[in-house]
């Protein structure tokens, strides 16, 4: 089904063409789409994992200091699926921004958030909506 609309939402021709056989201008795309849902699937594993920590009466410091870790080493699996060249770019952003090329660490995390561990916990969970946004045919929804 997810491959229909995809489909149908593509120009006919050679687009339609790359979900099926691997060659064609959608290709990157496809893949792109393909790795963004499964770090999604990852961060989905993860709030399930934060609900049952919560549920067990750990605090909201102790659950940051085990998701932020978590979420980096999400994107670093992710990674592992995707093209050299676009792994070493996301690292070099990385590394400028958080002083680290897998992402925040808490220390910054808890700078960037004003010592508040409940918005930190939320903020391991969430993704970019843009992002997000351009796979919307590819996600099973």
């Amino acid at each position: 089904m997810r491959r229909l609309a995809v489909t149908l939402l593509l120009l006919p021709g050679s687009f339609g063409l790359s979900m099926w056989t691997g060659v064609g201008p959608a290709d990157d795309w496809v893949n792109t789409c393909q790795v963004r849902q499964a770090y999604l699937d990852r961060l989905e594993a993860m709030e399930v994992e934060v609900n049952r920590m919560r549920i067990q009466g750990r605090t909201e410091q102790d659950i940051a200091r085990a998701m932020v870790p978590r979420r980096n080493e999400a994107k670093n699996l992710v990674r592992a699926k995707m093209k050299a060249k676009d792994v070493a770019r996301m690292d070099q952003r990385n590394q400028a921004r958080y002083g680290n090329p897998h992402g925040p660490t808490v220390e910054w995390m808890y700078a960037r958030h004003g010592g508040n561990w409940h918005e930190i916990v939320e903020a391991t969970l969430d993704s970019n909506g843009f992002y997000d946004a351009s796979c919307i045919p590819w996600y099973d929804l």
